[in-house]
């Protein structure tokens, strides 16, 4: 083989993995510029332990349009969170879409779908937050921390997080607002 065969082969070889990368920082980049941004209230799980050192433990407060039932055994059903409407506010109205044929049939009447778990039958909690015990853990500055914990507690829905939501499901948390102010702006 010849010296220029060679050289190109190693070229290729190299260029290769940054082609890989490349494509998908664009694919993340892509998916990351179509997300709808969702506004909703959190809840204290706990309410004599909301934090936990930088972090408030608490729960997402869905708009229900009803709310779900728990198996005949007790145990919650698996599914996904269907977002049927969002108000002016950007406050979701949402329906449970247990993890069945006739469910997931449904899904093509959702403006979003949110892959998740039902912890209680009003706690659903998105997969990419989810801790082991349901609750959402968000961080909070140290020097508003208890500021915040008091917020929690003496005005509830006053404090709200922005969750945005990408075309395939995935959630992540884009800001925490108190009456509607991003915190830290």
């Amino acid at each position: 083989m010849s010296r220029k065969a060679t050289a190109l082969l190693v070229i290729a070889a190299l260029a290769l993995p940054l082609l890989a990368l490349a494509a998908m920082i664009g694919e993340q980049e892509w998916l990351r510029s179509r997300v709808t941004v969702l506004n909703v209230a959190v809840r204290g799980v706990d309410p004599r332990d909301l934090l936990r050192g930088h972090y408030l433990t608490t729960a997402l407060e869905w708009n229900w349009e009803r709310l779900p039932q728990p198996e005949a055994d007790g145990r919650m059903p698996e599914g996904a969170l269907c977002v049927t409407a969002i108000d002016a506010q950007r406050r979701p109205r949402v329906r449970f879409l247990p993890d069945s044929a006739e469910d997931r049939a449904m899904a093509r009447n959702c403006l979003l779908v949110i892959p998740g778990g039902l912890w209680a039958s009003d706690r659903f909690v998105p997969d990419a937050l989810a801790t082991s015990d349901g609750s959402i853990r968000l961080f909070v500055p140290e020097e508003r921390a208890r500021e915040l914990e008091r917020l929690m507690r003496n005005r509830p829905g006053a404090l709200t997080v922005d969750l945005a939501v990408r075309a395939d499901g995935h959630v992540s948390i884009k800001a925490l607002r108190i009456d509607d102010e991003a915190l830290g702006h």
